[in-house]
Protein backbone atom coordinates (compact mmCIF):
# COMPACT_ATOMS: atom_id res chain seq x y z
CA UNK A 1 0.00 0.00 0.00
CA UNK A 2 1.02 3.64 -0.68
CA UNK A 3 0.09 6.90 0.11
CA UNK A 4 -0.14 7.35 -3.74
CA UNK A 5 -3.04 4.77 -3.95
CA UNK A 6 -4.73 6.48 -0.76
CA UNK A 7 -4.29 10.58 -2.79
CA UNK A 8 -6.25 8.49 -6.05
CA UNK A 9 -9.00 7.06 -3.69
CA UNK A 10 -9.46 10.61 -2.13
CA UNK A 11 -9.34 12.31 -5.62
CA UNK A 12 -11.66 10.40 -7.16
CA UNK A 13 -13.95 9.14 -4.52
CA UNK A 14 -13.17 5.61 -5.52
CA UNK A 15 -14.42 3.87 -2.18
CA UNK A 16 -17.84 3.00 -0.35
CA UNK A 17 -19.11 5.99 0.96
CA UNK A 18 -22.12 4.31 2.11
CA UNK A 19 -23.34 5.93 5.57
CA UNK A 20 -19.58 8.07 5.69
CA UNK A 21 -18.44 8.43 9.15
CA UNK A 22 -15.08 9.55 11.01
CA UNK A 23 -13.59 7.26 12.85
CA UNK A 24 -15.11 9.04 16.04
CA UNK A 25 -18.36 7.88 14.33
CA UNK A 26 -19.51 11.17 13.55
CA UNK A 27 -21.37 11.79 10.72
CA UNK A 28 -19.83 12.82 7.55
CA UNK A 29 -20.13 13.84 3.54
CA UNK A 30 -17.79 15.07 1.39
CA UNK A 31 -19.09 18.15 -0.64
CA UNK A 32 -15.64 18.79 -2.96
CA UNK A 33 -12.02 16.57 -2.17
CA UNK A 34 -10.19 19.60 -2.57
CA UNK A 35 -7.06 20.27 -5.44
CA UNK A 36 -4.21 18.17 -5.40
CA UNK A 37 -1.55 20.07 -4.40
CA UNK A 38 2.27 18.65 -5.12
CA UNK A 39 4.16 21.61 -2.96
CA UNK A 40 5.11 21.74 1.08
CA UNK A 41 2.17 21.34 2.59
CA UNK A 42 -0.86 19.05 3.06
CA UNK A 43 -2.12 17.35 -0.28
CA UNK A 44 -5.19 18.82 -0.96
CA UNK A 45 -6.67 22.43 -1.03
CA UNK A 46 -10.14 23.98 -0.60
CA UNK A 47 -11.88 20.73 0.65
CA UNK A 48 -15.26 20.85 1.73
CA UNK A 49 -16.68 18.30 4.15
CA UNK A 50 -19.99 18.72 5.91
CA UNK A 51 -19.61 16.89 9.93
CA UNK A 52 -22.41 16.53 11.69
CA UNK A 53 -24.06 19.13 9.51
CA UNK A 54 -21.55 21.32 10.23
CA UNK A 55 -20.03 22.60 6.79
CA UNK A 56 -15.73 22.55 6.92
CA UNK A 57 -13.81 24.02 4.15
CA UNK A 58 -9.56 23.68 4.17
CA UNK A 59 -7.45 21.03 3.51
CA UNK A 60 -7.29 17.51 3.73
CA UNK A 61 -4.13 15.31 3.94
CA UNK A 62 -3.34 11.66 2.98
CA UNK A 63 -1.18 8.81 5.27
CA UNK A 64 -0.96 5.63 5.40
CA UNK A 65 -1.14 5.59 9.44
CA UNK A 66 -2.75 8.16 11.48
CA UNK A 67 0.68 7.77 13.07
CA UNK A 68 2.24 9.07 10.17
CA UNK A 69 1.61 12.82 10.92
CA UNK A 70 3.80 12.77 14.28
CA UNK A 71 6.05 10.61 12.31
CA UNK A 72 6.34 13.35 10.07
CA UNK A 73 6.10 16.30 12.34
CA UNK A 74 3.29 17.97 11.42
CA UNK A 75 2.18 18.76 14.86
CA UNK A 76 5.19 21.54 14.72
CA UNK A 77 3.92 23.00 11.24
CA UNK A 78 1.30 25.63 11.20
CA UNK A 79 0.87 25.30 7.90
CA UNK A 80 -1.12 21.99 8.89
CA UNK A 81 -3.19 23.80 11.47
CA UNK A 82 -6.23 24.36 9.17
CA UNK A 83 -6.65 20.67 8.16
CA UNK A 84 -10.27 19.58 8.24
CA UNK A 85 -10.06 16.03 7.83
CA UNK A 86 -7.27 13.34 7.77
CA UNK A 87 -7.79 10.55 5.54
CA UNK A 88 -5.94 7.24 6.06
CA UNK A 89 -5.60 3.60 5.39
CA UNK A 90 -5.44 2.49 8.45
CA UNK A 91 -6.09 4.64 11.81
CA UNK A 92 -3.64 4.07 15.03
CA UNK A 93 -3.82 6.75 16.96
CA UNK A 94 -6.25 10.45 17.11
CA UNK A 95 -3.74 13.57 16.18
CA UNK A 96 -4.50 16.84 18.04
CA UNK A 97 -4.48 19.98 16.64
CA UNK A 98 -2.21 22.87 19.04
CA UNK A 99 -5.25 23.61 20.52
CA UNK A 100 -6.32 20.32 21.78
CA UNK A 101 -9.43 19.79 19.29
CA UNK A 102 -8.82 16.13 17.75
CA UNK A 103 -8.57 16.40 13.61
CA UNK A 104 -11.58 14.30 11.47
CA UNK A 105 -10.38 10.85 10.36
CA UNK A 106 -11.63 8.91 8.09
CA UNK A 107 -10.28 5.47 7.24
CA UNK A 108 -10.16 3.53 3.85
CA UNK A 109 -8.95 -0.01 4.37
CA UNK A 110 -12.64 -1.39 4.97
CA UNK A 111 -14.23 1.14 2.47
CA UNK A 112 -12.06 0.30 -0.69
CA UNK A 113 -13.01 -2.89 -3.35
CA UNK A 114 -10.70 -5.55 -3.31
CA UNK A 115 -10.77 -5.34 -6.91
CA UNK A 116 -9.46 -1.58 -7.25
CA UNK A 117 -6.54 -2.79 -5.17
CA UNK A 118 -5.68 -5.54 -6.78
CA UNK A 119 -5.27 -3.95 -10.13
CA UNK A 120 -3.17 -1.32 -8.73
CA UNK A 121 -1.18 -3.76 -7.22
CA UNK A 122 -0.68 -5.90 -10.34
CA UNK A 123 -0.01 -2.27 -12.00
CA UNK A 124 3.13 -1.51 -9.83
CA UNK A 125 4.44 -4.73 -9.03
CA UNK A 126 5.37 -5.83 -13.08
CA UNK A 127 8.02 -6.85 -13.66
CA UNK A 128 8.47 -5.01 -16.91
CA UNK A 129 10.20 -1.67 -17.36
CA UNK A 130 6.66 -0.13 -18.34
CA UNK A 131 4.36 -1.23 -15.41
CA UNK A 132 1.32 -0.82 -17.86
CA UNK A 133 3.59 -2.60 -20.75
CA UNK A 134 0.80 -4.93 -21.33
CA UNK A 135 -1.81 -2.11 -21.50
CA UNK A 136 0.08 0.45 -23.33
CA UNK A 137 -0.72 -0.51 -26.88
CA UNK A 138 -4.57 0.36 -25.73
CA UNK A 139 -3.92 3.74 -24.85
CA UNK A 140 -4.75 6.44 -27.22
CA UNK A 141 -2.76 8.84 -29.21
CA UNK A 142 -4.09 11.69 -27.74
CA UNK A 143 -3.14 10.59 -24.09
CA UNK A 144 0.35 10.03 -25.35
CA UNK A 145 0.59 13.13 -26.20
CA UNK A 146 -0.82 15.02 -23.41
CA UNK A 147 1.79 12.77 -21.46
CA UNK A 148 4.46 13.96 -23.53
CA UNK A 149 3.61 17.50 -23.79
CA UNK A 150 3.69 17.61 -19.57
CA UNK A 151 6.70 15.58 -18.88
CA UNK A 152 8.83 17.88 -21.76
CA UNK A 153 7.89 21.02 -19.77
CA UNK A 154 8.56 19.70 -16.56
CA UNK A 155 11.87 18.42 -18.08
CA UNK A 156 12.62 21.65 -19.17
CA UNK A 157 11.74 23.39 -15.71
CA UNK A 158 14.14 20.72 -13.76
CA UNK A 159 16.81 21.49 -16.41
CA UNK A 160 16.29 25.25 -16.33
CA UNK A 161 17.18 24.98 -12.71
CA UNK A 162 20.86 23.92 -13.26
CA UNK A 163 21.06 27.23 -14.90
CA UNK A 164 19.50 29.07 -11.86
CA UNK A 165 22.42 27.40 -9.77
CA UNK A 166 24.91 28.29 -11.75
CA UNK A 167 23.70 31.92 -12.46
CA UNK A 168 23.94 32.27 -8.82
CA UNK A 169 27.67 31.17 -9.15
CA UNK A 170 28.34 34.07 -11.26
CA UNK A 171 26.20 36.63 -10.30
CA UNK A 172 24.00 36.76 -12.94
CA UNK A 173 26.43 36.91 -15.39
CA UNK A 174 24.32 35.10 -18.46
CA UNK A 175 27.56 35.25 -20.64
CA UNK A 176 29.42 32.81 -18.15
CA UNK A 177 26.38 30.54 -17.19
CA UNK A 178 26.72 30.12 -21.23
CA UNK A 179 29.74 29.03 -21.15
CA UNK A 180 29.61 26.78 -18.33
CA UNK A 181 26.44 24.80 -19.38
CA UNK A 182 28.15 24.71 -22.94
CA UNK A 183 31.69 23.24 -21.79
CA UNK A 184 28.66 21.15 -19.12
CA UNK A 185 27.04 19.61 -22.29
CA UNK A 186 30.14 18.75 -24.03
CA UNK A 187 31.02 16.98 -21.52
CA UNK A 188 27.64 14.54 -21.93
CA UNK A 189 26.52 12.44 -18.79
CA UNK A 190 30.23 11.00 -17.94
CA UNK A 191 32.33 14.49 -17.66
CA UNK A 192 29.88 17.32 -17.38
CA UNK A 193 30.40 18.06 -14.16
CA UNK A 194 34.52 18.32 -14.77
CA UNK A 195 33.82 20.06 -18.14
CA UNK A 196 31.57 22.98 -15.96
CA UNK A 197 34.41 22.51 -13.40
CA UNK A 198 36.67 23.80 -15.73
CA UNK A 199 34.70 26.27 -17.20
CA UNK A 200 33.96 27.95 -13.83
CA UNK A 201 38.25 27.75 -13.06
CA UNK A 202 38.57 29.19 -16.48
CA UNK A 203 36.10 32.17 -17.08
CA UNK A 204 35.64 32.64 -20.83
CA UNK A 205 36.21 36.72 -19.54
CA UNK A 206 40.53 35.06 -19.03
CA UNK A 207 39.88 33.11 -22.61
CA UNK A 208 38.72 36.47 -24.32
CA UNK A 209 41.68 37.90 -23.28
CA UNK A 210 43.65 35.47 -25.73
CA UNK A 211 40.79 35.22 -28.22
CA UNK A 212 43.60 35.40 -31.07
CA UNK A 213 46.55 33.18 -29.40
CA UNK A 214 44.97 29.38 -29.80
CA UNK A 215 47.95 28.48 -28.19
CA UNK A 216 47.48 29.77 -24.82
CA UNK A 217 44.10 29.01 -24.95
CA UNK A 218 44.70 25.40 -25.29
CA UNK A 219 47.37 26.24 -22.56
CA UNK A 220 44.86 27.58 -19.95
CA UNK A 221 41.80 24.82 -20.47
CA UNK A 222 44.56 22.18 -20.38
CA UNK A 223 46.45 23.52 -17.61
CA UNK A 224 43.88 23.54 -15.18
CA UNK A 225 42.04 20.84 -16.14
CA UNK A 226 44.93 18.83 -14.53
CA UNK A 227 45.38 16.35 -17.38
CA UNK A 228 48.96 17.59 -18.80
CA UNK A 229 51.39 14.85 -18.21
CA UNK A 230 53.79 15.45 -15.41
CA UNK A 231 56.37 14.91 -17.87
CA UNK A 232 55.76 16.03 -21.43
CA UNK A 233 56.14 13.51 -23.95
CA UNK A 234 56.42 15.52 -26.90
CA UNK A 235 57.46 19.27 -28.10
CA UNK A 236 53.45 20.19 -27.95
CA UNK A 237 53.48 19.24 -24.31
CA UNK A 238 56.45 20.58 -23.73
CA UNK A 239 55.65 24.27 -24.48
CA UNK A 240 51.95 23.92 -23.44
CA UNK A 241 53.11 22.79 -20.06
CA UNK A 242 55.59 25.77 -19.87
CA UNK A 243 52.60 28.13 -21.18
CA UNK A 244 50.79 26.64 -18.85
CA UNK A 245 52.67 27.43 -15.93
CA UNK A 246 53.30 30.89 -16.52
CA UNK A 247 48.97 31.66 -17.30
CA UNK A 248 47.72 29.77 -14.43
CA UNK A 249 50.19 31.57 -12.10
CA UNK A 250 48.88 35.08 -13.66
CA UNK A 251 45.42 34.88 -13.44
CA UNK A 252 45.62 32.68 -10.45
CA UNK A 253 44.14 29.42 -11.64
CA UNK A 254 44.20 25.91 -9.83
CA UNK A 255 44.29 22.92 -11.15
CA UNK A 256 41.42 20.84 -10.88
CA UNK A 257 42.44 16.90 -10.04
CA UNK A 258 43.14 14.66 -12.82
CA UNK A 259 41.54 11.85 -11.55
CA UNK A 260 37.66 13.51 -12.17
CA UNK A 261 38.26 12.83 -15.61
CA UNK A 262 36.96 9.19 -17.16
CA UNK A 263 37.84 8.25 -20.12
CA UNK A 264 36.82 4.39 -20.05
CA UNK A 265 34.27 3.07 -21.89
CA UNK A 266 34.11 6.26 -24.05
CA UNK A 267 34.85 6.11 -28.01
CA UNK A 268 38.59 8.47 -28.60
CA UNK A 269 36.57 10.94 -30.10
CA UNK A 270 34.47 12.06 -27.10
CA UNK A 271 37.83 12.14 -24.94
CA UNK A 272 38.13 14.92 -22.02
CA UNK A 273 41.38 16.25 -23.96
CA UNK A 274 39.55 16.01 -27.69
CA UNK A 275 36.74 18.23 -26.19
CA UNK A 276 38.79 20.43 -24.24
CA UNK A 277 40.47 20.94 -27.48
CA UNK A 278 37.66 21.66 -29.10
CA UNK A 279 36.39 23.41 -26.18
CA UNK A 280 39.50 26.15 -26.89
CA UNK A 281 38.15 26.67 -30.20
CA UNK A 282 34.85 27.64 -29.46
CA UNK A 283 35.72 29.92 -26.98
CA UNK A 284 37.00 31.88 -30.01
CA UNK A 285 33.94 32.77 -30.97
CA UNK A 286 33.82 36.51 -31.96
CA UNK A 287 30.24 36.89 -31.08
CA UNK A 288 28.73 37.45 -27.40
CA UNK A 289 27.66 33.62 -26.43
CA UNK A 290 24.65 34.32 -25.05
CA UNK A 291 23.54 36.64 -27.74
CA UNK A 292 24.15 34.57 -30.12
CA UNK A 293 22.06 32.02 -28.97
CA UNK A 294 19.02 34.53 -28.03
CA UNK A 295 19.74 36.12 -31.30
CA UNK A 296 19.78 32.38 -33.53
CA UNK A 297 16.92 29.89 -32.66
CA UNK A 298 17.72 27.96 -35.67
CA UNK A 299 19.70 24.29 -35.15
CA UNK A 300 21.69 24.54 -38.27
CA UNK A 301 22.90 28.05 -37.81
CA UNK A 302 24.10 26.61 -34.47
CA UNK A 303 25.44 23.80 -36.44
CA UNK A 304 27.29 25.80 -38.69
CA UNK A 305 29.00 28.40 -35.79
CA UNK A 306 29.87 25.38 -33.71
CA UNK A 307 31.91 22.93 -36.31
CA UNK A 308 34.78 24.02 -35.13
CA UNK A 309 38.31 22.35 -35.72
CA UNK A 310 41.05 21.89 -32.94
CA UNK A 311 44.19 22.80 -33.51
CA UNK A 312 46.66 20.75 -35.55
CA UNK A 313 48.21 18.90 -32.84
CA UNK A 314 44.74 17.43 -31.80
CA UNK A 315 43.59 16.61 -35.46
CA UNK A 316 45.64 13.86 -35.51
CA UNK A 317 45.77 12.86 -31.38
CA UNK A 318 43.75 11.29 -29.16
CA UNK A 319 45.33 12.14 -25.93
CA UNK A 320 49.19 13.68 -25.23
CA UNK A 321 51.98 11.87 -26.96
CA UNK A 322 50.14 8.98 -29.03
CA UNK A 323 49.46 10.20 -32.70
CA UNK A 324 45.82 8.32 -34.46
CA UNK A 325 45.68 7.83 -38.41
CA UNK A 326 42.46 8.90 -37.99
CA UNK A 327 41.88 12.72 -37.20
CA UNK A 328 39.49 14.72 -35.42
CA UNK A 329 38.21 17.06 -37.97
CA UNK A 330 35.51 18.94 -36.43
CA UNK A 331 33.12 18.98 -33.57
CA UNK A 332 30.09 16.12 -34.70
CA UNK A 333 26.91 17.32 -35.22
CA UNK A 334 25.94 14.59 -32.67
CA UNK A 335 27.51 16.60 -30.19
CA UNK A 336 25.80 19.27 -31.52
CA UNK A 337 22.79 18.37 -31.09
CA UNK A 338 23.46 17.01 -27.38
CA UNK A 339 24.67 21.17 -26.65
CA UNK A 340 21.65 22.30 -27.84
CA UNK A 341 19.38 20.38 -25.68
CA UNK A 342 21.19 20.06 -22.87
CA UNK A 343 22.50 23.95 -23.27
CA UNK A 344 20.94 26.31 -25.54
CA UNK A 345 17.25 24.89 -24.32
CA UNK A 346 17.98 25.34 -20.67
CA UNK A 347 19.00 28.62 -21.29
CA UNK A 348 16.52 29.95 -23.12
CA UNK A 349 13.60 28.13 -20.67
CA UNK A 350 15.28 29.85 -17.71
CA UNK A 351 15.67 32.86 -19.65
CA UNK A 352 12.21 32.67 -20.13
CA UNK A 353 10.96 32.41 -16.41
CA UNK A 354 13.47 35.64 -15.72
CA UNK A 355 11.93 37.82 -18.17
CA UNK A 356 8.76 36.59 -17.69
CA UNK A 357 8.05 36.05 -21.27
CA UNK A 358 7.38 32.52 -22.69
CA UNK A 359 8.29 33.05 -26.11
CA UNK A 360 11.81 31.95 -25.22
CA UNK A 361 10.46 29.01 -23.66
CA UNK A 362 8.26 28.72 -26.96
CA UNK A 363 11.99 28.94 -29.03
CA UNK A 364 13.38 25.87 -26.84
CA UNK A 365 10.79 24.33 -27.87
CA UNK A 366 10.58 24.55 -31.25
CA UNK A 367 14.56 24.24 -31.30
CA UNK A 368 13.87 20.65 -29.92
CA UNK A 369 10.86 20.16 -32.39
CA UNK A 370 13.50 20.87 -35.51
CA UNK A 371 16.26 18.03 -34.03
CA UNK A 372 15.98 14.44 -34.30
CA UNK A 373 14.91 12.13 -31.48
CA UNK A 374 17.27 11.09 -29.31
CA UNK A 375 18.50 7.40 -29.89
CA UNK A 376 19.51 5.75 -26.38
CA UNK A 377 18.18 2.60 -24.51
CA UNK A 378 15.29 4.59 -23.21
CA UNK A 379 13.89 5.63 -26.41
CA UNK A 380 14.71 2.48 -27.48
CA UNK A 381 12.42 0.77 -24.92
CA UNK A 382 9.19 3.23 -25.96
CA UNK A 383 9.43 2.03 -29.27
CA UNK A 384 9.36 -1.91 -28.49
CA UNK A 385 5.91 -0.47 -26.36
CA UNK A 386 4.94 1.26 -29.14
CA UNK A 387 5.99 4.61 -29.19
CA UNK A 388 8.22 5.91 -31.84
CA UNK A 389 9.87 9.49 -30.71
CA UNK A 390 9.34 12.12 -34.08
CA UNK A 391 11.67 14.44 -32.44
CA UNK A 392 14.31 15.89 -29.29
CA UNK A 393 10.88 17.48 -28.11
CA UNK A 394 9.48 13.69 -27.72
CA UNK A 395 12.56 11.97 -27.00
CA UNK A 396 12.69 14.76 -23.79
CA UNK A 397 9.77 14.22 -22.83
CA UNK A 398 9.92 10.07 -23.17
CA UNK A 399 13.10 10.62 -21.10
CA UNK A 400 11.16 12.15 -18.30
CA UNK A 401 8.29 9.88 -18.70
CA UNK A 402 10.33 6.78 -17.93
CA UNK A 403 12.79 8.86 -14.98
CA UNK A 404 9.60 10.33 -12.97
CA UNK A 405 7.07 7.67 -13.31
CA UNK A 406 7.57 4.54 -14.94
CA UNK A 407 10.99 3.58 -12.74
CA UNK A 408 10.16 4.39 -9.72
CA UNK A 409 6.13 3.37 -10.49
CA UNK A 410 3.79 6.85 -10.07
CA UNK A 411 1.82 5.76 -11.87
CA UNK A 412 -1.32 7.48 -10.43
CA UNK A 413 0.21 10.64 -11.51
CA UNK A 414 0.60 9.25 -15.21
CA UNK A 415 -2.35 9.48 -17.12
CA UNK A 416 -1.86 6.19 -18.87
CA UNK A 417 -1.80 4.77 -15.51
CA UNK A 418 -5.02 6.49 -14.10
CA UNK A 419 -6.49 5.30 -17.38
CA UNK A 420 -5.72 1.56 -16.92
CA UNK A 421 -7.14 2.20 -13.26
CA UNK A 422 -9.85 4.06 -14.15
CA UNK A 423 -11.11 0.80 -16.43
Amino acid sequence: MTEDFIHYLWQFQKFDRTDLQTETGERLQVVWPGQAHTHAGPDFQNAQVIIDAIKWAGTVEIHLRSSDWIRHTHQTDDAYENVILHVVWIHDQVIFRKDGSAIPTLALQNRTDDSWLNQYRTLIEGREMLACGAQFAESTELSRRLMLDRTLIQRLSLKSEKVQQILVLTRNDWEETSWQMLGRSMGASLNADPMEWLTRQVPLKILRKHRDQPFQKEALLFGASGLLPEQPVDEYSSQLTKEAHYLLKKYQIAPIPASVWKFLRLRPASFPTVRIAQLAQLAAQPASLFSYILTHPDPAVLEKQWQVSPSDYWQSHYTFGKPSPQGIIQVGKDTIHRMIINAVVPLLTAFSHHKSDSGFLDRAIELLERLPPERNSITDTWKKYGLTCQNAADSQGALEWMQSYCTPRKCLHCSIGMGILKG
